[in-house]
């Protein structure tokens, strides 16, 4: 026999608005809906365990992005990301260490909830008295019963759990004494019930939705609740190094505080002899050698970190550090030699358009004009595209709007510096003045590195490490006549 509408109305238990089912009961003053596909479990996993997957994964995830910026842009690792990525490997393997035997633990938990056991009293049903604090056996003696208390549910399924194991058999349950309490003290009718079951749970249905309860809160223990630290430092440094990284820093491994380039200023000359024999019309013109001087700059920074601070932080505070230190080092750098780069080309060609009314045609129109005259000031035809953070700005939606018509004249996206305009590898450059564009052989500009890397002392005075990190660059421009840049009139 199954439990009707009319005796579940008895309870006065509201109806769900938009699926039209009955509430089966009152827990904690809230009704408690009927749901399909409950399985009477809820999920505790280890906080400690949770926070050593969350951070793992973070790990892994920064390694896979890095790794695919890289293979995006063609190149190979920088020297700041390959150490970079060393760090977060370590990390990782720090982490699977720590998360093995927190994981065996969970296990044997787990085990230990399965294998508890439950007093069952030896005589009498409960149906009669569900409240009651003892019930007659057998054999005339009183078995032990604690006062019914209501049930500690935190789902809807743990209470269909308890309704299946509280129903009499004759409705497919287990007769369960001790889940029939629980749910009628919650105010729950299940199947099977008795009229006096019934009147019972709505009696502790009304109570406990007008009873002031007294509720400890997590304001309550501001003492004992902790504040973890989650993921990785957030930094917002790029040290992708466009400028650098589209030319290729060669090694400053050798002494001395400059050193020059070679670059011829005068070639021979050549001419076509008019009278055999004589040297009439031939060409006769000395070659003149000069130099371009290339000065050794030091670029760096140091700090001093306390023992506690390397100690008793967590994400280590000394492993920010030296990524930061890095990251400005290639940052700094970066800037020096491209701003000297865009400072250096000084022949232009502008747009024959007028300030935003350029259409995509002007600028192709400028920047092959750049093109020749850059290649009339070197011999040398250019091969890539350099500019700032507006003009790509400016030239992304033009180039954008001629590939949605399948009119490939570059390639472009916002999530990346890198690229190509006409055929020819564009790098957008951030620290370049507002309004540049450049295009030339990239050959006759160079820029020099050697890394000093991290140098660091102990200060036993102060209970402390002093750390640097530097190194040397050296950069300046061959031939500025290589280059030419394509501005966009007002």
């Amino acid at each position: 026999m199954r439990t009707t509408r009319v005796q579940l109305d008895k309870l006065g238990l509201p109806f769900h608005p938009r699926t039209g089912l009955q509430a089966v009961g009152i827990v904690g003053g809230k009704p408690v809906w009927p749901i399909v596909g409950a399985d009477g479990r809820s999920a505790n996993p280890s906080p400690i365990l949770d926070r050593f997957y969350k951070e793992r994964d973070e790990c892994i995830a920064f390694v896979e992005r890095t790794l695919k910026e890289v293979n995006d842009a063609g190149r190979d690792l920088s020297t700041s990301e390959d150490e970079t990525l060393a760090k977060y490997r370590t990390r990782i393997k720090e982490l699977d260490k720590q998360i093995k035997p927190i994981e065996d633990f969970e296990q044997l938990r787990g085990a230990s909830d399965q294998a508890g056991a439950r007093y069952v009293p030896s005589g009498g049903s409960a149906g009669g008295q569900p409240n009651g604090a003892t019930s007659a056996g057998a054999d005339g003696h009183t078995a032990a019963r604690t006062q019914a208390r209501v049930g500690d549910y935190k789902t809807r399924g743990q209470v269909l759990v308890d309704m299946c194991r509280a129903a009499d058999l004759g409705h497919g349950g287990h007769s369960d004494v001790e889940a029939r309490d629980r749910l009628l003290a919650s105010g729950v009718v299940f199947p099977g019930a008795t009229d006096d079951q019934v009147r019972q749970a709505r009696t502790n249905a009304a109570t406990l939705r007008t009873e002031a309860r007294v509720t400890q809160v997590s304001g309550d223990t501001p003492g004992i609740i902790p504040v973890p630290i989650i993921g990785e430092v957030m930094n917002d440094v790029d040290n992708a190094r466009p400028f650098i990284s589209s030319i290729g820093a060669k090694p400053l491994d050798f002494a001395g505080e400059t050193f020059k380039r070679p670059v011829v200023t005068q070639h021979v000359a050549m001419g076509k002899q008019t009278t055999q024999a004589t040297s009439t019309g031939l060409g006769s013109q000395k070659m003149t050698i000069g130099s371009v001087t290339f000065t050794k700059e030091t670029w760096g920074g140091w700090l001093d970190v306390s023992r506690q601070e390397i100690d008793w932080t967590s994400p280590a505070a000394w492993d920010a550090i030296l990524n930061d230190l890095t990251d400005q080092y290639g940052l700094v750098t970066e800037n020096a030699a491209g701003d000297a780069f865009a400072a250096a080309v000084t022949a232009t060609v502008e747009v024959a358009g007028t300030g935003a009314a350029s259409t995509l045609k002007d600028w192709i129109t400028a920047i092959y004009a750049g093109a020749a005259l850059a290649y009339a000031g070197a011999g040398r035809l250019p091969d890539t595209i350099w500019m700032s953070l507006d003009m790509w700005g400016t030239l992304g939606p033009l180039i954008e709007s001629q590939v949605a018509m399948q009119k490939n004249v570059g390639d472009t996206e916002a999530g990346s510096f890198d690229g190509n305009l006409l055929r020819l590898p564009r790098y957008v450059v951030p620290s370049f003045p507002s309004g540049t564009v450049i295009i030339g052989a990239k050959r006759w500009t160079e820029v020099y590195e050697e890394r000093i890397g991290l140098l660091q002392a102990v200060l036993p005075s102060v209970l402390g490490v002093q750390i640097a990190y530097g190194g040397y660059v050296a950069f300046n421009t061959l031939k500025a006549a290589a280059f030419a840049k394509v501005v966009n009139a007002a």
